[in-house]
């Protein structure tokens, strides 16, 4: 079994066992603490353990801070249930400002997060949690890897351009700009690159929006949008994320 992070050592995990004889292709059986508590796991970059028909089931293992941007389901209603630790989940209107209150979970609760209603998680105690995520399976997600990626060096997205500094990203486009914080936008750019943008409607701080379109996604900021060619938008992701998550990435 993998090593726990600091955050589980006070759990003791002890996984069932396995003893088919054949059609190996048929079974499955993961434990969803060793996994999801893992001390290489990383944070809100979902893993999908199965399905039951159109029904994806993910371990997300969420971050001793907050998921790095606001999140709005569009397929349909989903389910978190808690495994271990604590949460608190914020709504609020999709890319609007008004507020509908929050849910605080811990080990052992379901939590229904509605359909094209924005949320966004925080940790409950500042430690991981251990999650499961029930959902509509998103089509996309059958060909995630098929192609490969190379990452464009650009910093540039349609009239988008990327500047990174010591602690934040500059976002600017034509008549406009904003900053978000550089720490939660790498992450986000983690967990969109991992899911090829099919992550729904994804807000960062500042108020950058990439909302996936299927093969194009939807690129917003302050007034101004364009819809571009997914994977032409994917490879700057993979770019700036790969610059970011570099340890000489830096500044201006």
């Amino acid at each position: 079994m993998s090593e726990l992070h600091p955050d589980f050592a006070d759990l003791r995990v002890s996984p069932g066992e396995s003893h088919i004889d054949g059609r190996h292709e048929l079974f499955d059986v993961v434990n969803v603490i060793a996994f999801g508590g893992a001390a290489d796991r990383p944070t809100h970059v979902p893993a999908e353990l199965g399905a039951v028909g159109p029904v994806a089931i993910w371990e997300s293992t969420g971050a001793a801070d907050r998921l790095p941007f606001w999140n709005t389901n569009l397929d349909g209603d989903q389910y978190l249930y808690i495994v271990h630790g604590s949460v608190r989940v914020e709504f609020k209107e999709t890319e609007g400002d008004r507020q509908y209150g929050h849910y605080l979970g811990r080990t052992g609760d379901l939590l229904r997060l509605p359909q094209e209603v924005a949320h966004r998680t925080y940790s409950g105690d500042g430690k991981r949690r251990i999650s499961l995520e029930l959902m509509p399976r998103n089509p996309f997600w059958d060909g995630l890897g098929a192609e490969p990626v190379t990452p464009d060096t650009s910093r540039r997205a349609g009239g988008f351009a990327f500047e990174i500094h010591d602690s934040e990203v500059e976002i600017s486009w034509p008549g406009g700009a904003l900053r978000t914080p550089r720490d939660l936008f790498t992450r986000g750019l983690h967990a969109l690159c991992a899911y090829e943008l099919h992550l729904g409607h994804n807000e960062f701080d500042g108020g950058f929006i990439v909302h996936d379109l299927g093969e194009q996604v939807r690129l917003k900021a302050s007034g101004h949008a364009e819809t571009l060619d997914g994977r032409d938008v994917l490879a700057v992701f993979h770019g700036l994320r790969d610059e970011l998550s570099a340890p000489a990435a830096g500044g201006g």
